[in-house]
């Protein structure tokens, strides 16, 4: 606005841009843009920002489904989701596309932060540990060596 000021005054636009330390250029559009549009055309407008592609309410739902069908469940061998197979999840749900590090922005809104898998066989039977351990072992354990 004060280059405005200056050029309504009579003042150059070389001396206003050295003042100013902007380019001649530049206090050209400003002068160009007050003339057209007044002085709101000088305000600084808030940078446009791509909508979210996946609705508000989709986000909990898609998690859940992260959550219960796990890796496996998108026909990965292991129980590690990375950020591209998050990506290729969500794409799978909902035919969306995400890039590698807009998941991770995304992924720490959403609260979910890194963790180290679980290092347990997805084939553990928990019946069957419980029925050796109470069970079987102690019978080996009292019919061992020396017990005859």
């Amino acid at each position: 606005m004060l280059a405005v000021q200056w050029a309504d005054e009579g003042v150059k636009q070389s001396v206003i841009a050295e003042r100013l330390g902007v380019t001649q250029g530049c206090v050209s559009q400003w002068v160009k843009r007050a003339q057209e549009g007044g002085k709101d055309a000088l305000k600084t407008k808030p940078f446009p920002r791509h909508p979210p592609k996946l609705p508000q309410a989709a986000i909990p739902l898609i998690l859940k489904a992260l959550e219960e069908l796990g890796p496996q469940g998108f026909g990965y061998e292991d129980q590690r989701w990375t950020t591209q197979r998050i990506a290729d999840a969500i794409a799978t749900l909902t035919k969306i596309q995400y890039t590698q590090s807009h998941m991770s922005k995304l992924l720490r809104r959403w609260g979910w932060s890194w963790q180290k898998p679980k290092r347990q066989d997805v084939r553990r039977n928990e019946a069957a540990i419980t029925h050796w351990q109470q069970e079987i072992w102690p019978t080996l354990k009292k019919s061992g060596p020396g017990t005859e």
